[in-house]
């Protein structure tokens, strides 16, 4: 599967607001360092905004979408690979794209095919990455992890 707009947004949402390192061993690390030393992101949670009850809902991740790993590139590019299991067959096993954060860390922008979405980095560990993101007045925030 080939970033979707919803896997962007997800992307940029989990990597664009506010950078927490929970783990000693990233504080002497920049954000930059520490997205680019897993060779492989994994989505471990997507959720929504309701804010009818201000909660976060948990929207559950496809198992198609389970073995899917994201690769963040010291040179800013992107590697997306579907995994064993593609949730739409016609999708290329294999595509690219480009990143990069804001000067405070707290931005990430994903851009594919001529496509840009930005997130804020909630969460940022070398255990976890969470982006929030707002996209048409709704909010949605995912979580990766290593695989």
């Amino acid at each position: 599967m080939k970033f979707t707009l919803k896997t962007l947004l997800l992307l940029a949402v989990a990597a664009a607001t506010f950078v927490a390192c929970d783990s000693d061993n990233d504080d002497d690390k920049s954000p930059e360092e520490i997205l680019t030393s897993v060779s492989c992101w994994q989505q471990a949670k997507s959720e929504l905004y309701n804010p009818a009850t201000s909660q976060w809902e948990d929207q559950g991740v496809d198992d198609c979408s389970k073995d899917d790993c994201t690769n963040f590139n010291s040179d800013k590019t992107l590697a997306f690979d579907e995994g064993a299991t593609k949730c739409d067959p016609s999708d290329p096993q294999t595509s690219t794209g480009t990143w990069s954060l804001s000067s405070d860390g707290k931005t990430l922008t994903i851009t594919q095919d001529g496509i840009s979405v930005a997130g804020t980095l909630t969460e940022l560990s070398s255990n976890k990455v969470v982006i929030e993101y707002d996209f048409l007045g709704f909010k949605s925030r995912t979580t990766f992890q290593p695989k």
